[in-house]
């Protein structure tokens, strides 16, 4: 017999993850609609969060994230997780592509890479654990940002500072939601040559499950290298060690 799930402490961590960033305050009424739960449940819980100092009341009435959850992020790095599971699929990866194999996670709206693996052949990429890109022009934020909800979605498009890193790079927010569109229809993003010429990339994202973070799984190739015959065999590739990330994943919530 399956144990069963608690749903009480997913709609606890629903709440918590309703919060887009430290120091966000919020209204009941806006987290009620946010999390389309009724008012007396998210009320309810707010209240037993409130008391063991996941959240905090302000003054005027509205809810903040509490210094429990500082406290708790002190013990875990999700850089440094993310990194334990990706790094054997990155490094797997780059061994029989012979390419550079990033994974990356969202980072308010921009890309933190958590594992790199590269061959001696693969081209050497100015990148390092840790380092964040914006989203809008690379293939593991596209990837990334095609799971958003709508809204979600909008929001992000809207936060993007949509500089050219090179003339092929898109910074129109249209262009962008059209590409975003594309990429959920295939399962796939590329980086035709936006941040560096000579460059392609293709990028899956990684199953997450609700309210964890938003991940993907990258090949970085010279485009002479990475022609459109071989980006399929890539994305399948990378979609099924995504697939797998995804599984270990689950296995740590």
């Amino acid at each position: 017999m399956a144990t069963p799930t608690n749903l009480s402490v997913i709609k606890a961590f629903r709440i918590l993850n309703a919060f887009e960033y430290a120091g966000e305050k919020l209204s009941l009424a806006q987290l009620t609609r946010r999390l389309d739960m009724n008012v007396s449940t998210t009320h309810r819980f707010l209240l037993t969060l409130q008391a063991v100092g996941a959240v905090v009341r302000t003054p005027n009435g509205n809810f903040e994230l509490g210094l429990l959850l500082a406290d708790l992020g002190g013990k875990v790095s999700v850089i440094d997780a993310m990194n334990s599971i990706c790094t054997p699929h990155v490094e797997r990866l780059a061994e029989r592509f012979g390419e550079t194999i990033h994974a990356g996670i969202l980072d308010h709206d921009m890309v933190c890479y958590v594992a790199k693996g590269e061959v001696s052949r693969s081209l050497t990429l100015v990148t390092h654990i840790g380092k964040r890109l914006p989203a809008y022009c690379t293939g593991l934020g596209t990837a990334m940002m095609s799971t958003l909800d709508d809204d979600e979605l909008q929001r992000c498009i809207s936060r993007q500072s949509f500089k050219p890193f090179t003339e092929k790079t898109t910074c129109d927010p249209a262009a962008l939601l059209e590409k975003l569109h594309k990429t959920r229809e295939r399962g796939y993003a590329i980086d035709d040559e936006e941040v560096e010429i000579g460059l392609r990339c293709v990028a899956v994202p990684i199953p997450c499950h609700s309210g964890q973070f938003k991940a993907a799984i990258s090949l970085s190739a010279p485009a002479t290298r990475l022609d459109r015959a071989k980006v399929e065999d890539v994305a399948q590739a990378l979609l099924e060690h995504a697939r797998l990330i995804g599984e270990e994943l689950g296995a740590r919530p």
